[in-house]
């Protein structure tokens, strides 16, 4: 923004020049250039200082809370030290040079790299499995890190959730253990497979789990199952 055309027309021909920078109006209405701040249209302010009507340093303060980069412009370089009053990141002296507005602009850049907000991470893929239950002709999803521990009954396999929830499949149980098989799902029994993340203490004979269920840790599993829990643990 600025009341001398010709200083106008040379930072219109400079910016034109500098790649990703895109000139959104060009103008000496400063209510204008208000209206593009407060509405978002612009990412950063070039400002000339002194303009019939409000100043551009009246202007910088208007908009002052919105943290913009301002660039002011001025062939009087006694308003350079006005400018840090209004957090300007640079002075451009008239006649303006091509240096200095490719100068500010990445200025102008790093102040917008700097705050621009974070994209939210992409969200998790969960990890789940699909089982068929005893009885039921639908098919469930089921997320496994939200198993507790597994048992054998008789030709079924029984899925304790955190919820409290039992899931009975129409699969043996080494199937069942086959189909979800996740690092952290260990057998510890013939008859019983745990979620060793849900452990809140065992011995060589026994898991207590978090919803208080004790699991045996059948002898021909206590070494390997030892050995497993011990890899996990931290001194």
């Amino acid at each position: 923004m600025d009341d001398d055309e010709g200083a106008l027309k040379v930072l219109t021909e400079h910016i034109s020049q500098i790649p990703n920078y895109t000139i959104v109006f060009s103008t000496d209405n400063q209510l204008y250039a208000l209206d593009a701040v407060f509405e978002k249209k612009i990412d950063i302010l070039i400002t000339d200082v002194s303009m019939p009507g409000f100043s551009g340093l009246e202007l910088a303060k208007r908009i002052l809370h919105l943290d913009i980069p301002l660039i002011l412009c001025s062939a009087y370089d006694e308003y350079c030290l006005e400018g840090y009053k209004v957090n300007a990141i640079y002075f451009i002296r008239k006649t303006p040079q091509f240096l200095d507005v490719s100068e500010a602009l990445q200025k102008a850049r790093l102040k917008l790299d700097k705050f621009k907000p974070e994209p939210p991470p992409p969200p998790a893929e969960e990890d789940v499995v699909v089982i068929k239950l005893q009885g039921d002709s639908k098919q469930v999803i089921l997320r496994t890190r939200e198993i507790h521990f597994l048992e054998q009954q008789e030709v079924s396999t029984i899925i304790t959730l955190d919820s409290g929830e039992k899931l009975k499949t129409r699969s043996r149980f080494s199937v069942t253990l086959e189909k979800i098989k996740r690092p952290f799902i260990f057998r510890t029994h013939r008859s019983f497979a745990v979620n060793y993340l849900k452990i809140k203490s065992f011995d060589s004979a026994s898991c207590l789990m978090v919803n208080g269920h004790i699991i045996p840790v059948g002898k021909e599993y206590r070494k390997t199952f030892s050995s497993y829990l011990e890899s996990k643990t931290f001194a």
